[in-house]
């Protein structure tokens, strides 16, 4: 799958340099060096066998194999096509990096650490959510003895000479927390 990915992408990268279609069938010699140049990068940066190129290209493997062979001729030829190669190449290059190849057994060990990770996940949340219900219920209780502070505090106030109020409230609030 990736390595069809990576020929689509070189192809592109290919025609877009020399203004043409590798995947046209012709023999005209701007298309013979355009697709020598994709099955050099193809065979030397990606690993690819003959066969494999082959097929990507509807050539026989040993087509690829002569155009591999013939292809520093070419170069050396017209030294123009070495400046578009490196150009092609550098640019393949660029784009080469976006491919991943990962084994199944690498996808396999991955998704079992992500489940795992998963599973450590959720029984985080669960614990959190408990501690959250506690939270929520301390919270309520505070409120509710609060209220009940400020519900006698404003009986005393009431009753108590506005001098001595400071000094009430500090040791009601003492008592009811458990400081006296």
């Amino acid at each position: 799958m990736i390595n069809t990915q990576k020929v689509k992408t070189l192809k592109n990268i290919v025609n877009l340099a020399m203004d043409l279609d590798v995947d046209r069938r012709s023999r005209k010699h701007e298309y013979v060096v355009a697709r020598a140049m994709c099955y050099k990068i193809l065979r030397e940066e990606c690993n690819m066998s003959l066969t494999y190129i082959g097929r990507r290209f509807n050539k026989n493997h040993a087509t690829i194999m002569h155009a591999l062979k013939e292809f520093p001729y070419m170069v050396r030829y017209d030294p123009t096509l070495n400046e578009i190669y490196t150009k092609i190449l550098k640019k393949w290059l660029q784009e080469a990096d976006k491919f991943v190849d990962i084994m199944p057994k690498d996808i396999k060990k991955e998704l079992m650490e992500l489940r795992e990770k998963n599973n450590l996940l959720n029984l985080t949340l669960v614990e959190v959510k408990e501690e959250l219900d506690k939270l929520k219920k301390d919270s309520e209780t505070i409120r509710n003895n609060y209220n009940k502070h400020q519900g006698i505090l404003k009986t005393i106030e009431k009753k108590v000479p506005t001098d001595r109020l400071d000094e009430i409230e500090r040791k009601i609030h003492a008592m009811l927390n458990g400081w006296i």
